[in-house]
C-alpha cells in the first residue's frame, strides 16, 4: 500500500505550507507576543477562501469534494505550525452542521468567519438528541461562537451560550484558551449519532494528525540544533548518545505517521476496524509528539526549557493533544475491546 500523498495532494499540501510559513511561524507564540491566548482566529477567513475548512466536504454542500485523507494532511501541517485547536471545533463543525442541515452556522464555518470551541469530558457527561449533561472543559471557548462536543455515543453541535462557564482556568499550554462549564439538559443545535457518522473516529484521525506534526517538528528542530551546537570543541550531532536520541525521534515519527496515514484510509473506506486503526493512531501519535518534545528539549539543554525558545511550546500543546478525545490509558484500554484488525486490501486514495 502506498502512503505517500499523490500529486493533487502534495499541491494541497504546499498551499498549506507556504501560507502557514508566512502566516503563522512557531515564532508567534513566543512571549513578546504575549503568552496567554492565540490570534490564529485571525487567519480562519483566509483559510476560508482557500477552501480548507471544506476540504472534506462535498461540493454540493460548498466543500472542495475532497476526503478525510487531505484533512489528515493538512492538519500535520497545523501541528507543524502549533496552529490553534479552534481549526479542529471548525473542521468538525462543519461537518456536523452539513449532516444536520444547518446552514446558516455552516456557511459562516465555510467562509471561516464563526468560531468553534471544544467540548471535552472533565467527568459524568452524556449526550443525545434529546439532551446533553454533565462538566466539561471548553477548549478555545473564549470568543467562539459554537461548540462542538462527541462521545461514544455521537457528536453534538451547541451554541456557545448553552454552557454554564464556571470558571476560566490557566492552562499548563497557556496559548490556548481553557474553561470549566456545565450544562444542563441542554437540547444541541445538531446531534448525530455514533451509527450514522463515526464523527468521534474523524475528530481522532485529525487529532492524531495534528500531533504527528508536532512530532516531524519537535524531531526537525533536534536536528538541525544537533548540526550547529558545539560542546567540547565539536558539534553536538558527532555525539553518539545524540545521535541516538535523533534516531529514535525519526523512527517514532515515522511509526506514527504510517499509522495515521493507514487510519485515515480505514475511515475514508469504512473498514471493519476503523476503530481499532484510528484509536491505535491517536496513541502512537500523541505518544510520538509527548517523547519527542521532551527529546527535542533534552538535546536543546538548558535552552530548551527557556520561554525564549519554542522546544517547550511542543511538549505543552502534546499533552493538551493527549487529554482530548481520551488520554493514552484510555486509548489502550479501547485497543483492548475492539477485536483483533484483519488484513484488508485498500484503494489507494
Amino acid at each position: 500500500m502506498n502512503l505517500l500523498p499523490n500529486s493533487d495532494q502534495e499541491q494541497i499540501l504546499d498551499a498549506a505550507k507556504a501560507f502557514l510559513a508566512g502566516e503563522a511561524p512557531v515564532e508567534r507564540l513566543r512571549p513578546q507576543h504575549g503568552q496567554i491566548g492565540n490570534n490564529d482566529h485571525r487567519l480562519w477567513p483566509q483559510l476560508g477562501e482557500l477552501g480548507f475548512w471544506g476540504l472534506g466536504l462535498s461540493e454540493d454542500l460548498g466543500g472542495s469534494g475532497l476526503t478525510v485523507c487531505e484533512e489528515y494532511l493538512l492538519f500535520r501541517e497545523f501541528g507543524r505550525h502549533l496552529v490553534s485547536l479552534g481549526a479542529l471545533g471548525l473542521t468538525l463543525g462543519v461537518h456536523l452542521a452539513s449532516t444536520g442541515g444547518a446552514s446558516g452556522p455552516l456557511a459562516a464555518m465555510l467562509a471561516g468567519t464563526a468560531r468553534v470551541a471544544l467540548a471535552n469530558p472533565r467527568g459524568a457527561a452524556g449526550l443525545s438528541a434529546a439532551g446533553a449533561f454533565g462538566a466539561w472543559h471548553l477548549l478555545e471557548g473564549k470568543g467562539a461562537d459554537w461548540v462542538v462536543a462527541w462521545s461514544d455515543d455521537g457528536a453534538a453541535l451547541f451554541r456557545h451560550d448553552q454552557f454554564h462557564i464556571v470558571e476560566d482556568v490557566l492552562a499548563m499550554d497557556s496559548h490556548m484558551t481553557l474553561a470549566r462549564a456545565d450544562l444542563e439538559d441542554a437540547e444541541p443545535v445538531v446531534f448525530v449519532s455514533r451509527a450514522d457518522q463515526d464523527l468521534q473516529s474523524h475528530a481522532l484521525v485529525l487529532i492524531a494528525a495534528y500531533a504527528v506534526g508536532m512530532a516531524e517538528a519537535s524531531r526537525d528542530m533536534a536536528v538541525g540544533y544537533a548540526k550547529v551546537r558545539e560542546q567540547f570543541g565539536q558539534i553536538i550531532g558527532r555525539f553518539q548518545a545524540v545521535k541516538h536520541r535523533c534516531a529514535d525521534m525519526a523512527i517514532r515519527t515515522e511509526v506514527a505517521a504510517c499509522q495515521g496515514a493507514y487510519a485515515a484510509l480505514a475511515l475514508h473506506d469504512g473498514q471493519s476496524d476503523q476503530v481499532f486503526q484510528v484509536t491505535a493512531a491517536k496513541l502512537l501519535a500523541t505518544q510520538a509528539a509527548l517523547k519527542n518534545g521532551a527529546d527535542n528539549i533534552q538535546t536543546h539543554g538548558a535552552f530548551g526549557f527557556t520561554a525564549e525558545g519554542d522546544a517547550h511550546l511542543y511538549l505543552k500543546r502534546a499533552h493538551t493533544m493527549d487529554f482530548l478525545g481520551g488520554n493514552a490509558r484510555d486509548q489502550e484500554r479501547e485497543l483492548l475491546a475492539q477485536p483483533p484488525p484483519q488484513p484488508t486490501v485498500m484503494a489507494e486514495t
